[in-house]
């Protein structure tokens, strides 16, 4: 029995595939079973992956016809033989010491699953971005119970930087949905996960790197409008076929949060046709987002006037795109957690060429993801006319103190991070 099966769901990525299985097959943890499921690519990524699997025995490889990323994950469930079971998208790729790390505290532990940090990463401009929310300090790097288990759901939604204990799989039937596409089929799985669980924990350390420079990856499709809605109905009526009742509330509260960011996502001449899918959604369960305020206030303001919010948005996205569009420079002041969703946004709008970063201090780099990093005074000077977004939270003392510095370099500040945030998807 090898200590970990890695599955890695494979569709047309041979642009990116040798990267992810290089990182795969340096792991300094060797003992690994590598799952190899192919969904009926077309292009060059089914015969990289047998010649992997004829220079190394941990290799196997299954050729399948297209079905979807959740048939092609259980057929890695089904293939899989380790202790423990991790999963890699192909166009992905993890730290050296990984699966070592996180099968040592698996082990050690007893764990039904242990997941670590990741990194938003894109390969092509050097970037890389730890995605750690610091609020959650008191429950990084310990075991956690079923006492703790509102807190699972906090941690980084996602399901590839951890690994489950096969056995806590198979026992509790934890599966893919099997819907059409890659879009949304982690959803299930990870809630699943977490439901179930009776000892886990989550590591500070970060060893997964979630590529962002991928314009062909399913989270960036803007259509698919139905994938939610059937994904968490299929949750829904597992949970009842169990009679696990007390797990219900936590996917009414997701279906409704993912609907957010579902309606931010999908193209424009779509959003009002979801929207009768959202008012739906909130007669009967707006009950469970309650406790949301900022939620349920959007909720409401699209049940009460679904044309107004669309028609609000869509002048709001077209005048912040001529005000980008215009610009001769961009310069996004602060670098912080905020500065960065402004930057991912900024780039997966197509604004990275004239995009520029600032602080008030002297930096200690002169290049931030390929873009020249200022101080905002030498921005001043080389930047004439430059749009300046303040990449800090609005209305804090920060936020109006480097608004009062504008105002001194004579600067307008005509936009901030939650302008971008509230208007566009951001990865």
């Amino acid at each position: 029995m090898p200590k970990v099966s890695v599955i890695v769901p494979v569709y047309n990525v041979e642009t990116y595939l040798p990267a992810c299985m290089e990182s795969i097959l340096s792991q300094t943890l060797e003992d690994l079973e590598i799952i190899c499921v192919d969904d009926g690519s077309t292009d060059g990524s089914g015969k990289l992956l047998d010649a992997w699997a004829a220079g190394d025995s941990r290799i196997r490889v299954f050729h399948e016809v297209n079905r979807g990323y959740g048939a092609a994950m259980n057929r890695g469930l089904d293939a899989a033989t380790g202790e423990y079971i991790g999963i890699v998208e192909s166009d992905d790729c993890i730290c050296a010491r990984m699966y070592e790390t996180l099968y040592d505290n698996a082990v050690h532990d007893q764990l039904d699953l242990v997941k670590s940090d990741a990194f938003y990463w894109l390969e092509n401009l050097g970037y890389k971005r730890k995605i750690h929310y610091s609020w959650l300090d008191p429950y990084y790097d310990r075991v956690l119970s079923e006492t703790d288990r509102n807190r699972f759901f906090d941690f980084y939604m996602n399901i590839w930087t951890g690994i489950y204990k096969r056995d806590f799989l198979v026992q509790n039937k934890i599966r893919f949905h099997e819907s059409p596409g890659a879009s949304y089929q982690d959803n299930g799985f990870w809630m699943q996960t977490l439901f179930y669980c009776q000892r886990a924990k989550w590591l500070s350390q970060a060893f997964y790197l979630y590529r962002q420079d991928n314009p062909a990856a399913s989270v960036k499709s803007r259509g698919r409008l139905a994938v939610m809605r059937e994904e968490y109905r299929f949750l829904i009526r597992t949970l009842w076929d169990r009679a696990d009742y007390q797990f219900l509330p936590y996917c009414y509260y997701y279906r409704m949060l993912r609907h957010r960011g579902t309606f931010m996502r999908i193209a424009d001449d779509l959003k009002r046709e979801f929207c009768r899918q959202i008012i739906e959604d909130y007669k009967k369960y707006k009950g469970y987002i309650k406790w949301n305020m900022g939620l349920d206030t959007w909720f409401y303001s699209i049940a009460a006037d679904p044309d107004g919010v669309c028609r609000k948005l869509i002048q709001r996205k077209r005048e912040l795109k001529e005000r980008l569009e215009c610009a001769p420079y961009i310069i996004v002041y602060g670098t912080g957690r905020r500065g960065d969703i402004t930057f991912r946004g900024l780039y997966n709008e197509g604004y990275y060429d004239k995009l520029y970063f600032a602080i008030s201090q002297e930096p200690s780099c002169r290049e931030m993801a390929g873009r020249p990093y200022l101080s905002i005074v030498e921005a001043h000077s080389l930047c004439p006319g430059a749009l300046v977004i303040l990449g800090v939270q609005r209305g804090t003392a920060i936020y109006r103190e480097m608004e009062g510095i504008l105002t001194q370099l004579g600067m307008e500040c005509a936009i901030d991070s939650q302008d971008i945030e509230e208007n566009f998807y951001i990865l």
